[in-house]
């Protein structure tokens, strides 16, 4: 339950802390004082998204804090789900700075607004007079419906195997585009992976054959040359250089004992002749190894050749280039061919997963099936507590043909609340004082369905009076009995029920108005009630009937047979 409520720069709120006991608490001021204000910043610690337009004053921050009373210990699953400290009294906190940024805590541990609204779903439910025309949303009809049936669990699992449908179905469709894409230039891909793959290119083939052919085309040139070199060297020549030579280092070695100088020379004269015979030898292996090779010269010219022109096909500089181009083709087709199997895969998850999450809606429509005149026989007996006897609540459930949101099924909420008249669509036929009690019908049971600790009604009893407002201010006494139930209220047959009843007011002082809040006891209560009978003109009438009011309403148990 909601043990306090503390307000600090809120709209008109400077400041103020409110403490709720269990049971039923009513909050009643005239229009305009601040009441909604009051829910406005309870919606904050609820999750809610707010801005700088909350701030009263904007250069402060404005908090809101709700203390709250755990007494269900299936909420410390929830607690370590999220790595949150467990507390049996756990402060929900809210923070908007002055630039409109917000922070959330529970127990002092910094939260998403996910988290806290998951918390807060268990913990409060707020309903407003506008939430009234939820009655006409489906989704709210069938929420209603699986709240009563108890479905969260198998409706979570649906809700899972549908959004893993959904996105395998649209995965399938990313992979078909592409594939398609893929299957126009997979033909003319398979065609040039065999062209390069058939020439069979080797990295550095190219510059070797370009030095191959360049001996070939030269090689009548370079024998005639290396063959002349040779001449030169040939020690049969009396002219030739290494004959010269050793006549020379004949003469210096007779000078080699003279010196160390002439000894140096000669050693130079030694290394000399020694480096020219090495390369007479090279000459001529380099002459015989040169062959006039009209024939390889003509298969080099060839291989070159289809070089060239693969390269100039495929507009690259060289054979890595194309080596580069093959081993993209082939990673693509690889790809293709790999999206084509995975295609078939993702067909059979499909099917799988389609027949799994027909299976979960059916489930749904059973249990929601199973429960549907239950629900319909408890709205009609919580309609006739609220002083309509005649009325008949009926649900039609029906097969949609697709798999939704929240199952396969379509469902209308009917309505009559005359004696006679066959019941039609609740949004066309009821009246918005009906509307109101058909809400609170609903919510009350649903309430009780859910285990919810607290439930407020923010004026859920607009275009109700008389009879009418004390059956509605006895069900939700009724409510009250098992949750603690807070109601905001401009009706003195409501508010009179309530275990504790606050004051919502404004003070206006010479700069400023603000709002506030007290609790009323005594002749205050008897006052305010009176001035809420009669108007602000609280006559002698008017307090003794709100006298009797609240007497009555204090000794008077709750007639549950009839509630």
């Amino acid at each position: 339950m909601l043990q306090s409520l503390k307000i600090e720069n809120y709209a008109l709120i400077h400041a103020l802390e409110i403490r709720f006991d269990k049971g039923f608490v009513v909050i009643t001021g005239e229009t305009g004082a601040g009441k909604s204000i009051l829910i406005g910043a309870l919606a904050l610690i609820l999750g809610n998204r707010a801005d700088t337009d909350v701030l009263y004053d904007k250069n402060r921050k404005c908090i809101v804090e709700g203390v709250f009373r755990l007494d269900n210990p299936e909420m410390q699953t929830f607690f370590e789900q999220h790595d949150l400290d467990y507390q049996e009294t756990t402060i929900i906190r809210r923070e908007i700075n002055e630039h409109g940024k917000s922070r959330a805590f529970i127990n002092d541990t910094p939260v998403n607004l996910t988290t806290l609204k998951a918390l807060a779903s268990q913990l409060i439910d707020i309903h407003s007079q506008h939430q009234n025309l939820l009655l006409q949303d489906s989704g709210f009809q069938m929420d209603i419906i699986d709240q009563y049936a108890k479905t969260q669990s198998l409706l979570a699992s649906y809700k899972s195997s549908l959004t893993e449908l959904k996105n395998t179905i649209l995965e399938e469709k990313r992979l078909k585009e592409a594939c398609s894409q893929a299957a126009l230039e997979h033909d003319f891909h398979t065609f040039t992976i065999q062209e390069i793959e058939n020439a069979q290119l080797q990295s550095d083939e190219q510059e070797l054959l370009e030095q191959n052919l360049n001996t070939l085309t030269h090689a009548g040139d370079i024998k005639a040359h290396l063959y002349q070199a040779a001449q030169l060297l040939s020690e049969q020549d009396n002219d030739n250089i290494l004959l010269k030579l050793k006549e020379i280092l004949h003469e210096c070695r007779a000078l080699s004992d003279i010196g160390p100088e002439y000894r140096e020379l000669c050693d130079r004269l030694e290394s000399t002749q020694s480096e020219l015979q090495d390369i007479a030898y090279e000459i001529s292996r380099k002459y015989d190894a040169v062959d006039v090779n009209p024939q390889e010269m003509e298969r080099v010219q060839e291989r070159l050749d289809l070089i060239y022109t693969l390269e100039h096909k495929y507009q690259v500089d060289n054979i890595q280039g194309l080596l580069d181009i093959l081993s993209k083709l082939q990673r693509e087709s690889e790809a293709y061919q790999d999206n084509r199997e995975l295609l078939a895969t993702l067909a059979n998850r499909i099917d799988e997963l389609r027949s799994a999450t027909l299976d979960l809606a059916r489930q749904l429509s059973e249990r929601r099936k199973e429960v549907l005149d239950n629900l319909s026989a408890d709205v009609d007996a919580r309609l006739v507590q609220l002083g309509m006897s005649d009325a008949k609540f009926e649900i039609l459930l029906t097969d949609s043909g697709e798999l939704m949101a929240n199952g396969a099924d379509k469902v209308e909420y009917w309505f009559s609340a005359n004696r006679g008249s066959a019941p039609a669509d609740l949004g066309k036929v009821a009246s918005g004082g009906e509307l109101s009690r058909v809400m609170l019908a609903l919510k009350s049971i649903i309430t009780d369905s859910r285990l919810l600790p607290t439930v407020i009604f923010d004026e859920i009893d607009t275009g109700i009076s008389g009879e009418t407002a004390n059956r509605v201010g006895e069900v939700m006494r009724l409510l009250a009995e098992n949750h603690q139930v807070v109601t905001i209220t401009h009706l003195p047959q409501i508010a009179v029920r309530g275990n504790q009843h606050l004051l919502v007011y404004k003070e206006n002082t010479e700069n400023q108005t603000i709002t506030n809040i007290r609790q009323l006891d005594g002749d205050a209560r008897v006052r305010t009630i009176a001035g809420m009978l009669s108007g602000n003109e609280q006559s002698e009438a008017a307090l003794t009937t709100a006298r009797e009011m609240l007497h009555d309403t204090i000794t008077q148990p709750l007639n549950v047979t009839t509630l």
